[in-house]
């Protein structure tokens, strides 16, 4: 059973990350972090081995498939049917805006295209944006990156990358990432996390000058039941 959303904390602006394998999403996350230490990163849990460089706690808490499936029965991950892929089992912590230190109040999270549809139902003033980058540069990099890949699996990973661009339409932004464009990217990625931050219900959140004015009254809470702006 799921814990209330109401019982989370709340954040000024839940920026949602996804993309196809390949197309830098760790990378472009990585740098807006450094850049905006204001956001805090959110991580899931998984029951794959940590990769080269992956750090516990950055984007997965990595833990056994019996450690998951006890979490799954005590109600601490949100779904309760967890995404089963690459033969390792991936879930959402409940009250998973609750990571977000005090001092903080901007979150992020990286996700697939089934997080991203089960976040924007649950939280649906959360920001969704589409990373990609051409087809055939995705597949040079999947190829780089595991060069022992089986060109079953390659060619599983290739259709997946198909499918994020046909549900492009249903995200709010899309960034384009092509090879050696990183900061291109990366000024977009700042230019949608500045406008949003600049739309009315989190602008006077952060900076309540109305409120000193008497348009609102004090501590009155800018958004809906559901985390959407209130009309």
């Amino acid at each position: 059973m799921e814990t209330p959303q109401s019982e989370e904390r709340s954040v000024t602006l839940f920026l949602v990350l996804a993309g196809p394998s390949g197309v830098g999403k760790a990378t472009l996350t990585k740098a807006l972090l450094q850049r905006h230490p204001e956001i805090h990163r959110l991580h899931t849990v998984t029951t794959r081995p940590p990769r080269p460089g992956e750090k516990p706690g950055d984007q997965y808490v990595f833990v056994d498939r019996e450690t998951f499936l006890r979490m799954l029965e005590r109600g601490e991950l949100m779904e309760s049917s967890p995404v089963y892929k690459d033969g390792n089992l991936y879930g959402m912590p409940n009250k998973i805006l609750n990571q977000v230190p005090p001092d903080k109040d901007i979150a992020l999270i990286e996700v697939d295209i089934r997080g991203k549809e089960f976040l924007k139902r649950r939280y649906p003033d959360c920001v969704t944006v589409l990373i990609v980058a051409p087809i055939e540069e995705l597949a040079e990099r999947l190829r780089r990156r595991d060069p022992h890949m089986s060109d079953e699996e390659y060619r599983r990973r290739l259709t997946t990358a198909l499918e994020w661009l046909q549900a492009a339409p249903t995200f709010d932004y899309i960034v384009e990432n092509p090879q050696g464009e990183m900061e291109k990217a990366l000024a977009v990625l700042e230019a949608i996390l500045t406008a949003e931050l600049h739309r009315p219900h989190r602008y006077l959140r952060r900076h309540p000058i109305l409120n000193e004015m008497g348009v609102f009254a004090s501590g009155e809470d800018l958004t809906g039941t559901d985390g959407a702006p209130a009309r």
